[in-house]
């Protein structure tokens, strides 16, 4: 999106950072396979193939950068994965130094395990300049750990906490899975938030269990709707009550991430590393960006594992494949409708009444439905957004899809 029109259309004023652009780079590499996970990841690997993988991001990153406008010099960056906390800064610092040479970075978020963090690569990620963590806890209950098979305890994970805040990382958000059927009952997720607050969290994400065909858990089931919805609102209050803030869906905070606000708000972002996705700059020949992944990926020959080796298949792991359609405005529009919808502000009517005809906007006003869930709260219209109630955000895909398609009919 060109920042004229981002800053016309009213999105600037809620975006709160100067970063127009977000790097993510995706460490495929995990110390074992999880049996609910769906991300392109690898647990068979040698040291040959961690050299080959990490020696490939500068090229991609000298490749995906002559697409990025020279005015753009303030940027995000995030290593997520896999488990880029499996290796030390040092592994990062030449990378890291070649971004930072062409962009401020306004905010340097790290995935880690508690599982393979050790406490000096804490104090490590700090000097490298990360100001950000996010924790794959996933629970502090040793049925949920057992279930989801984290090889890591609850006495861990409160570690990781302790030892990321004395190196002197304080933005420290904890991943937890949420809706597992089968421990529904003996689980107290209100009690599990309360003790990573306590223990100097300064968020949570929390995310339902998805039961996805290419992983371990494919067999099982998933939790009903009326359970789900619950323990979402048991979350939702929890996190009011101990001052985290709602900024989007799953999210709860102190402090909202900037390189998810990139997401959120319909800003750029380059991909870096196997299994990741970007969407350059808008160009001429690509007014709306231009999304593309890095690898070419073959079907799971068996659950959970996709068997990357990066000696034998680099040229085919490592190759920028770009979407073969164009981007389309009605594309643009209906994905910042999902994203924007998710977040705490919700959709900004400046932005509506900039991008859509007011007698296309007349039908969303008028729809029966949004009509009612106005007059019972779970919209609501305030002088500068429409958004959705904090205990409806668990529905806003749905509610998503329904004003696209009032907005796009």
């Amino acid at each position: 999106m060109k920042e004229h029109f981002f800053q016309a259309s009213g999105l600037a004023a809620d975006f709160a950072a100067r970063a127009r652009l977000g790097i993510y780079v995706h460490v495929p590499f995990c110390p074992h396979i999880c049996p609910y996970c769906d991300f392109v990841k690898t647990a068979r690997f040698t040291k040959a193939d961690v050299d080959a993988f990490f020696a490939a991001l500068p090229a991609q990153l000298d490749l995906l950068l002559a697409s990025v406008p020279e005015h753009i010099r303030v940027a995000t960056l995030y290593f997520g994965g896999g488990t880029p906390s499996l290796f030390p800064a040092a592994r990062y610092k030449p990378l890291v130094e070649k971004i930072r040479a062409r962009f401020e970075i306004e905010e340097f978020t790290v995935e880690s395990n508690p599982f393979s963090n050790v406490e000096k690569h804490f104090k490590e990620m700090f000097e490298l300049g990360v100001d950000r963590i996010t924790l794959g806890a996933q629970g502090l209950n040793p049925l949920v750990l057992n279930y989801l098979g984290r090889k890591h305890s609850p006495e861990q994970v409160v570690q990781n906490i302790l030892s990321a805040r004395a190196a002197g990382i304080e933005n420290i958000q904890v991943d937890l899975i949420f809706g597992i059927r089968p421990l529904q009952q003996q689980r107290n997720i209100v009690s599990e938030i309360e003790k990573l607050v306590q223990s100097g969290a300064s968020g949570v994400s929390c995310y339902l269990l998805t039961i996805e065909e290419s992983t371990a858990f494919r067999a099982e089931e998933n939790a009903s709707d009326e359970a789900v919805v619950a323990e979402y609102e048991y979350i939702s209050q929890t996190c009011a009550r101990l001052g985290l803030a709602q900024h989007e869906t799953s999210n709860f905070s102190r402090t909202a991430s900037r390189h998810n606000r990139l997401y959120w708000y319909g800003l750029p972002y380059l991909g870096l590393g196997t299994g990741a996705h970007g969407l350059l700059p808008p160009t001429p020949e690509h007014p709306l960006g231009r999304r593309y992944q890095v690898g070419q990926l073959q079907p799971r020959s068996q659950a959970g594992d996709d068997a990357l080796s990066f000696r034998e298949d680099s040229e085919r792991l490592f190759e920028i494949v770009w979407a073969q359609e164009q981007r389309t405005r009605s594309d643009a529009l209906q994905e910042m409708i999902l994203t924007l919808l998710r977040t705490q502000s919700g959709l900004p009517l400046a932005w509506l009444n900039a991008v859509y005809p007011n007698q296309v906007l007349e039908s969303l006003w008028q729809d029966a439905r949004i009509c009612r869930a106005l007059a019972s709260g779970f919209l609501e219209r305030t002088v500068t957004h429409l958004r959705l109630s904090p205990a409806e955000k668990l529905r806003g895909d749905s509610w998503a899809v329904h004003v696209s398609s009032l907005l796009h009919p």
